[in-house]
């Protein structure tokens, strides 16, 4: 008996850490996803070209590691139970952002 409410405490207690994580990740994608409509008016209204190159550099970063939190969303995703989690929240989060950069990027091919 006191084993088995040790484990029900030790998940709670992980449950809480990967929300935790979640919120974060969610977070950052919101924070990254603000820095990418910055860049593209910056983009719009510059000439200078080592600031586009930055620009450009920098939006593909971005990209790339908004694709590596919806791989961690998707993970984490298949792990859980149920349908409506944070976890499920920062997929389609990190999903419309990876699709607004994309339509972005087109920008950068003008």
């Amino acid at each position: 008996m006191l084993r088995l409410l040790l484990l029900k405490q030790l998940h709670f207690e992980i449950m809480k850490v990967s929300e935790s994580i979640v919120n974060n990740l969610l977070n950052e994608v919101d924070s990254l996803t603000y820095r990418v409509r910055v860049i593209k008016q910056c983009y719009k209204t510059t000439s200078n070209k080592r600031l586009i190159e930055r620009l450009i550099n920098e939006n593909k970063k971005i990209f790339e590691r908004i694709m590596n939190i919806n791989k961690v969303s998707k993970i984490i995703m298949k792990r859980s139970n149920e349908k409506i989690t944070l976890s499920a929240l920062l997929e389609e989060r990190s999903r419309r952002s990876l699709n607004e950069i994309k339509t972005e990027n087109r920008l950068f091919l003008l």
